[in-house]
């Protein structure tokens, strides 16, 4: 908790500073930011991001849902605005050098207009977006012996809190529900950090009307312990979702499930050695143990945590992080599931992949 404090004062003090540039930028294209006092809006628009984030404890809940919303559109503008300043500032460094070839005092309004609307536009489709999930399919084949064929409806990182409340959770379990699953996985980042405001939400309580075969089991994931108490998060959403922290449970008496804790908090756990006998399923928030779930003899290994980056140019760095960040992909002979997750985190703009619930059919060769 005092390490996310800390993460949301930095990007405070880094949008305060950056804030200074852009009305720079902007008021060369719009008249109305001309006067000096104009400066005190992008002065103090961080803190819409940041109060409702470490102090909704302190706020009325329609506050927190209504900064939150503002300030996650402020944080995108910004992170996107700050790329452009940098153009910005190159371009007019040109023209200082190259005076005859730019003259920026006539480029710059039209500059600084055209990456507004440009920004705009964006932010509009990515929202757009990230409330438009979609189901993708997935298929696994196998010589092991099942009762027949099995179908998992596979979700991560919902990020319950300040955003996304009693109306998204309450689709998701109808999309669920939709699809008739044999059994749910949910592959960690329920929440997003506020288990208290979750509570007095209930947004937690459609995620109980989930219906399956096998029933809805969960691993968590680093998010989950960012909300200070994992223990009362299982007792919320006991007995409907049970989770597994390095567990295993066997379904049928032919699938094995084993959940792993999430990785950031207990980098230490092992992943298990499995009985051939079983299709053995391994559940892991980040895609960390990939060839150690291959080597243990998992058939299928499902995880999520990266969000496909959530939006440009993010996804660039998570392919360089994780061997497989978004898709499927064999690895040796196990399918490994990697979801772009259903929800978002702080910032409800998803440019990228959109959303989704993965549906996995596990049928005999």
């Amino acid at each position: 908790m005092k390490h996310r404090f800390s993460f949301f004062v930095f990007i405070g003090i880094v949008g305060m500073l950056g804030g200074f540039g852009e009305w720079v930028m902007y008021r060369q294209g719009f008249s109305f930011l001309q006067p000096g006092w104009t400066f005190t809006v992008f002065l103090f628009a961080p803190l819409t991001f940041v109060v409702p984030n470490i102090a909704e404890k302190y706020l009325p809940r329609i506050l927190t849902k209504l900064l939150s919303i503002v300030g996650g559109f402020w944080f995108i503008f910004c992170y996107y605005s700050l790329g452009f300043l940098l153009l910005y500032f190159i371009f007019y460094g040109v023209s200082l050098l190259f005076p005859q070839a730019m003259h920026w005092q006539t480029v710059s309004p039209y500059f600084s207009v055209g990456s507004f609307l440009f920004i705009w536009i964006v932010i509009s489709l990515g929202t757009w977006n990230a409330f438009h999930p979609i189901y993708r399919k997935a298929t696994l084949i196998t010589k092991k012996a099942l009762p027949r064929n099995i179908r998992i409806a596979f979700i991560s990182d919902i990020h319950l809190g300040t955003i996304l409340g009693k109306r998204f959770s309450k689709n998701l379990a109808e999309k669920i529900n939709a699809i008739q699953p044999d059994l749910v996985i949910l592959g960690g980042d329920i929440i997003d950090g506020n288990l208290e405001f979750v509570i007095k939400d209930k947004s937690y309580e459609n995620l109980k009307k989930i219906k399956s075969v096998f029933g809805t089991y969960a691993v968590y994931g680093n998010h989950d312990y960012y909300g200070g108490d994992i223990n009362k998060e299982q007792q919320m959403l006991a007995p409907a979702i049970y989770f597994l922290k390095d567990k295993s449970v066997l379904l049928e008496g032919t699938i094995q499930l084993t959940g792993l804790d999430d990785f950031l908090f207990n980098p230490r756990n092992k992943v298990p050695i499995q009985d051939n006998e079983f299709l053995n399923i391994l559940i892991d928030h980040e895609p960390w143990r990939i060839h150690e779930g291959a080597a243990a003899g998992y058939d299928l290994y499902l995880a999520g945590h990266t969000h496909a980056g959530q939006f440009f140019p993010n996804r660039m760095i998570t392919k360089k992080i994780y061997d497989l960040d978004y898709g499927s992909k064999i690895f040796g002979s196990m399918l490994t599931i990697v979801s772009n997750g259903y929800g978002f985190w702080g910032i409800p703009v998803r440019i990228g992949p959109a959303p989704e619930i993965v549906i996995i059919e596990i049928r005999n060769s």
